[in-house]
């Protein structure tokens, strides 16, 4: 019984003088996605109480080193854990630059990490050109694809007509064909007895 007891205090010295496991610190959130000019704010939470030995760490990315620890400054306030609150991080007007990896150290024991991307401000008047513009581009393109299909069947219908006007056949009108309109002096057609020539043999049955 004795040695249970010695085994047990043994092992309760073991685990309180374990480094905390990273497993064990919580960055939120994983990832932040901000404007540019806001502020971001990542928290670290940890299930020890204080008092805790809390550093941040940033890198370029998650395959670069990570440089720190960060100290605190006009744009940049590191709060350490409380009772009431978790450790957290805020950083103030935040720019391009500020894009990377933020780590939580806790005790020498660093988090997960952060990914922070700064995005740039939106510009109104810029975003508006942009559009009009990519309107005016579909609206250029679907002409284009208009007259694509249209040239193909107006060339059909041209080269249809033309076809038509060679085999149709010709209406003219002979009905006073070698009549000489100026012998007649512009006479109806049945005064042309008037124009027959007299004085010579009469026929047998005119008598």
């Amino acid at each position: 019984m004795l040695w249970l007891l010695v085994g047990l205090c043994g092992l309760a010295l073991v685990n309180l003088s374990a480094p905390l496991p990273q497993a064990a610190i919580t960055q939120k959130p994983r990832f932040y996605g901000v404007m540019e000019r806001l502020k971001a704010v990542i928290y670290c939470e940890c299930p020890l109480d204080p008092p805790l030995l809390v550093d941040w760490f940033w890198a370029k990315d998650s395959d670069s080193e990570a440089q720190g620890p960060m100290r605190q400054n006009d744009t940049v306030v590191i709060k350490g854990k409380t009772r009431c609150r978790s450790a957290y991080l805020l950083i103030k007007n935040v720019s391009l630059w500020d894009s990377g990896v933020y780590y939580c150290q806790v005790n020498g024991i660093r988090g997960a990490g952060t990914g922070l991307q700064v995005m740039p401000s939106l510009n109104v008047s810029k975003a508006e050109k942009r559009s009009m513009m990519k309107d005016a581009f579909i609206i250029l393109q679907t002409l284009m694809l208009a007259i694509c299909v249209a040239a193909p069947l107006v060339q059909r219908y041209i080269l249809v007509k033309k076809e038509d006007a060679i085999y149709e056949d010709p209406q003219q009108d002979h009905t006073y064909e070698g009549l000489v309109v100026e012998t007649c002096e512009g006479a109806l057609y049945e005064d042309i007895s008037a124009y027959a020539q007299t004085g010579g043999p009469e026929a047998p049955w005119e008598d």
